[in-house]
């Protein structure tokens, strides 16, 4: 059988896609899962003497990064700050902008505002006083300011209460 010069002898392997085909530009690089969501955000640029602040929504999540989309075209800096839902804020590095959309990278654990920090001050009172329950209820409220440690052992501390409780009252 004759060989058309423009075709690939059949045991030669193929070779790997040129790293600016879209194929290469799709490969997974996360380092955990996305999760879809559909919260409020807010981009906060600059520091306190002169800052720009930018909603946005935030459409998916991982425990390191998020994709926001700010509705508008925004040359974001490379460093800034995400405000998510009610909760947590985290320094972020911009992975990539896209039109009106970026991937966005956490820097560190989420950061405390002073707001939140009088909020987890007040529960931590309403814990003292009132018990688990009545504080794991408060914080389901401001949905565990976004923040899955605190959700997680808000969540573990009323189960075990409950289970302890069981336990003490079937006797």
């Amino acid at each position: 059988m004759l060989k058309n010069e423009h075709q690939k002898p059949q045991d030669e392997p193929a070779q790997p896609a040129a790293r600016n085909a879209p194929e290469a530009e799709s490969v997974e690089r996360r380092h955990s899962a996305r999760l879809p969501v559909i919260k409020s955000g807010k981009i906060i640029i600059g520091n306190s003497m002169s800052q720009g602040i930018f909603n946005c929504l935030v459409l998916d999540e991982s425990e390191s990064g998020v994709l926001v989309d700010l509705g508008m075209l925004l040359d974001l800096p490379e460093e800034l700050r995400l405000q998510v839902g009610n909760g947590g804020t985290y320094l972020a590095r911009k992975r990539w902008a896209v039109g009106t959309k970026a991937g966005l990278e956490f820097l560190g654990e989420p950061m405390v505002s002073e707001d939140v920090w009088v909020q987890m001050t007040k529960i931590a009172v309403q814990l003292k006083h009132q018990g688990v329950c009545a504080a794991a209820g408060t914080l389901r409220g401001v949905q565990f300011f976004d923040n899955a440690a605190l959700r997680d052992a808000a969540e573990a501390a009323e189960s075990a209460y409950l289970r302890l409780e069981a336990l003490l009252t079937n006797r």
